[in-house]
């Protein structure tokens, strides 16, 4: 069976930026405590600014492609270090697929789910439960 033991990580991100949660409790009484926060650069109302829309997006999708790239340095950072056991990830489908092109294999064979949904906004209590539920499922 597939849950969220102690010292897996959960990666929670969105256009804005990304979100390292850690579960410091056990698989019944997750803990999850933030480790890091990586700010997508520029995401702070960048489309209100620029007033061509296809500029705006193409720097949206520069901006994100940026801090995939951050939160790939910082997870593989983690790895080396042997700071994580296990990987969960949940990004909204786009964001998913870039990470998962930037996935080296030290990353790749901890990861146990990746999600497309964005979860970014929930109460933590919110994401370990449905994170548990997504992974009971791919069990």
């Amino acid at each position: 069976m597939t849950t969220m033991t102690r010292n897996c990580w959960l990666v929670v991100v969105d256009g804005d930026g990304a979100m390292i949660l850690e579960n410091a409790g056990t698989v019944t009484a997750p803990d999850l405590r933030v480790i890091d926060r990586i700010a997508t650069p520029g995401a702070m109302g960048a489309a209100d600014r620029w007033p061509a829309r296809e500029e705006a997006s193409d720097r949206a999708r520069l901006a994100e492609t940026a801090m995939v790239a951050m939160l790939m340095t910082r997870l593989a950072f983690a790895v080396r270090q042997s700071r994580m056991s296990r990987l969960a990830i949940a990004a909204p489908p786009h964001l998913l697929e870039a990470i998962r092109t930037r996935l080296d294999d030290n990353l790749r064979s901890r990861v146990v789910i990746m999600l497309p949904k964005t979860l970014t906004h929930h109460p933590l209590e919110q994401v370990v439960a449905v994170i548990n539920e997504a992974m009971l499922r791919a069990a």
